[in-house]
């Protein structure tokens, strides 16, 4: 859950084309034949379907394809990225945290700070008489 996956990120051309037929569910290994099938051109190695796939991994921070497939769908389909329930899990974890934080002093009004001299040591302070 530590990915954060980035709106506003400027992928090459042909980087959009590869996480979109990621994004639809080509393999690592489909891509290159599609690639070459729907855009023409040379076809590219599996080798370098993992380069760019990295790069777009650490541009748009994410580490997994279905992370890829959301972005890919929140970013051209409108999907909105509230919808998801790791969304609504994360918001509702820091409700519980807040909640945890704040409710001894709403249980207890009394301060949550011991007073020091309750801990501390005491020393004693005889005085003696002398005699003259």
């Amino acid at each position: 859950m530590e990915s954060r996956i980035s709106g506003e990120t400027d992928l090459t051309r042909r980087e959009s084309q590869v996480a979109e037929l990621i994004a639809w569910g080509a393999s690592k290994k489909e891509v290159p034949g599609l690639l070459k099938r729907l855009y023409g051109g040379n076809e590219i190695s599996v080798h370098t379907v993992e380069n760019i796939l990295r790069n777009i991994y650490s541009k748009i921070h994410i580490s997994k394809s279905t992370e890829l497939s959301a972005w890919w769908f929140c970013r051209h389909c409108g999907v909105e990225e509230t919808l998801s329930p790791i969304h609504k899990l994360r918001n509702a974890a820091i409700a519980v945290l807040f909640l945890a934080l704040i409710s001894p002093q709403i249980i207890s009004p009394e301060p949550m700070v011991r007073p020091r001299g309750s801990s501390a040591r005491v020393e004693r302070v005889e005085r003696i008489r002398r005699k003259d």
